[in-house]
């Protein structure tokens, strides 16, 4: 009794000086990364409001580190009927998954748009207009366009010499018989028993080399000799002494960070160490993506990435470029659906695939307030005030 009546004070008690605006309904973990990008939209099309979906008060709402002309309400299925009404909303603009029903987003009777659409879409709606952030991930019958990552918004890579691709003819006996040869660089405490498993997992399936590179010198021989336990043929990089590496071998171990280097270069799929399990070091996506090597992340978020770090690997998931799973069976099956469907940056043309992905990147935000501005009837922030 009590909640039902706390919820139902909370649907009829909304701020004055949230009324009018154009409502950004999301979950909360979206908004809270969408800081950034929210301010400058809020520049382009006029005053927004911030409704988190998932939140069921306003104190669960909160959302650090956002300016104060960005107020967030809770705007969950309970609650959002009654509270669009009371807010008379300029317009809705959804962003990321959709929590709420066609019901509760028709009430207002304002125009709707959603922007890095996924997943099943609210029956009913009539969108003004629908962007998605990757090829494929919005309703087919929405007829997306495609405009890439507002939120992560603009990516930098640097530059890095050219790879050594010499280095890699010790691999031919696995290439020339299609076995994909995966690289795990850079991994910390955890991160090499996830790898085993995911090449166990795609072993079930078809013949690979894993290139294992543990981060940490000190590490390099409990390592191995965990390797040796799990019974996986393993050849070390400072001891091999032929001229191809016999397929037989499952690991290939690399403990030198100039070995690596050269390494990248030879890679089908990279695995990069940070994303396995949590650890203090932050993955390295940009080093890989450069030098042609597809990507797949495991479920962690580790070390303190810097901005650009964890802006690239916002875009380069949300919008497709790279896959991930979440365990070493999902990592596994998105290894395999990677080799089957062929490098995500062709292999003859990486630089001109990344530097196109980019182009989109750095236009994105500006594409997407284009887009709003004339679905929404919103010709600016002066008008809107």
């Amino acid at each position: 009794m009590i909640s039902r009546l706390s919820a139902w004070i909370t649907a009829r008690s909304v701020p004055s000086a949230g009324i009018g605006r154009t409502v950004i309904i999301a979950p909360r973990r979206e908004l809270e990364a969408a800081g950034e990008w929210l301010s400058e939209l809020q520049q382009a099309i006029g005053p927004l409001l911030l409704g988190v979906s998932d939140a069921a008060r306003d104190a669960e709402a909160r959302i650090p580190g956002l300016p104060d002309d960005l107020p967030a309400l809770a705007l969950s299925g309970e609650l959002a009927p009654a509270r669009l009404s009371r807010l008379r909303p300029r317009a809705l603009v959804l962003l990321g998954p959709c929590e709420l029903t066609g019901t509760a987003l028709n009430g207002p009777r304002v125009p709707v748009a959603w922007v890095n659409a996924t997943g099943p879409a609210p029956e009913g709606v009539t969108f003004a207009t629908v962007l998605a952030a990757r090829d494929g991930s919005a309703p087919a019958e929405l007829d997306a366009e495609t405009v890439g990552d507002p939120v992560a918004g603009p990516v930098e890579l640097p530059e890095i010499e050219t790879p050594d691709h010499d280095f890699c003819e010790r691999f031919d006996e696995y290439r020339q018989r299609g076995h994909p040869i995966l690289l795990a660089p850079n991994t910390g405490p955890g991160e090499e028993a996830f790898a085993f498993a995911v090449l166990f997992a795609v072993l079930r399936r078809t013949a690979a080399l894993l290139l294992l590179a543990p981060a940490d010198p000190d590490r390099h021989e409990p390592v191995y000799r965990d390797a040796i336990k799990y019974s996986l043929p393993i050849v070390r990089h400072n001891r091999f002494m032929t001229s191809f590496v016999p397929r037989k071998n499952r690991v290939y171990y690399i403990e030198d960070p100039q070995t690596l280097e050269m390494a990248y270069a030879c890679a089908d799929v990279t695995l990069p160490g940070g994303t396995l399990a949590a650890t203090g070091t932050p993955p390295d996506l940009a080093r890989p993506l450069a030098s042609g090597s597809a990507i797949v992340t495991g479920p962690a978020a580790s070390g303190e990435s810097a901005q650009t770090e964890a802006r690239l690997r916002r875009a380069a998931e949300v919008t497709g470029l790279i896959r991930r799973g979440e365990d070493p069976e999902a990592v596994a099956a998105a290894i395999l659906a990677t080799v089957k469907a062929g490098s995500v940056t062709d292999p003859d043309t990486p630089a001109d695939r990344l530097s196109a992905w980019q182009q989109r990147q750095a236009e994105a935000r500006d594409r997407v307030a284009a887009h709003l501005r004339k679905a929404l009837d919103i010709s600016g922030p002066e008008e809107a005030l």
